[in-house]
């Protein structure tokens, strides 16, 4: 599977363009102004999938595996650390960052900094935030305990379904309706401290950047890194 980097997503959309790779980056400062941000119109809900590509092998040959973009579908928008730059669509491989400890793993990083010293809920997991811009609890849905990859894959299609049906409505109200479904569903979840998933990103891009990676999205040979 191919993975593209969000900054390289935002840029194209901003541009109105639908290739993959659009030349040299604009200053990331600028792609995530919020007057910019707002006129996209990328999705109806964003994600963060969180797992360590050796430690979480289940989610990551899932991931590998790349059905991920199908799975969320065009309303659910999913992103994921990669150990290289992505400016262009890149193999994903086995996640590296071999001079990491495990707990010091980038993704694991930007699920603790959402919960600002609270107790930290088991990881992997996937974080869902209903919009760019708004400053609200993000949910955050452990994935730990999941076999292999076709557990991943059974888990993450009803958790994109359920995100999916409770972006339809009032976006103020989405991730409101997402809790709901997911305690009908007897699935746990945890609420994080408020925040934006602007300001997250502004964070989570200058964190994998020191370690010479990058936050992306999947993409296929046969699909657009960017919703029509």
């Amino acid at each position: 599977m191919l993975a593209l980097s969000f900054a390289t997503v935002l840029e194209q959309a901003a541009a109105g363009e639908r290739k993959h790779g659009s030349g040299n980056l604009r200053r990331l400062d600028d792609l995530l102004d919020p007057d910019n941000l707002a006129a996209l119109g990328l999705a109806q809900v964003f994600c963060f999938l969180a797992f360590h590509g050796r430690a979480d092998q289940p989610i990551a040959d899932y991931v590998r595996a790349g059905t991920l973009p199908d799975d969320s579908g065009p309303d659910v928008l999913v992103l994921f650390t990669l150990d290289c730059p992505a400016p262009t669509p890149v193999s994903v491989g086995s996640g590296g960052w071999l001079d990491l400890e495990t707990g010091a793993h980038p993704a694991y990083q930007l699920v603790r900094g959402l919960f600002d010293g609270r107790k930290v809920p088991p990881l992997p997991g996937l974080v869902f935030f209903g919009d760019l811009l708004t400053e609200q609890k993000a949910v955050y849905v452990p994935l730990d305990g999941l076999a292999d990859e076709a557990a991943v894959r059974a888990r993450l299609r009803m958790l994109f379904l359920l995100a999916g049906a409770a972006s339809q409505g009032d976006e103020k109200k989405t991730l409101d309706r997402l809790c709901v479904a997911l305690s009908r569903q007897r699935l746990p979840f945890h609420k994080t401290m408020r925040t934006s998933m602007r300001e997250w990103l502004v964070r989570g891009f200058y964190l994998v950047q020191r370690h010479a990676g990058d936050l992306v999205r999947a993409v296929n040979l046969f699909g657009k890194a960017v919703r029509p």
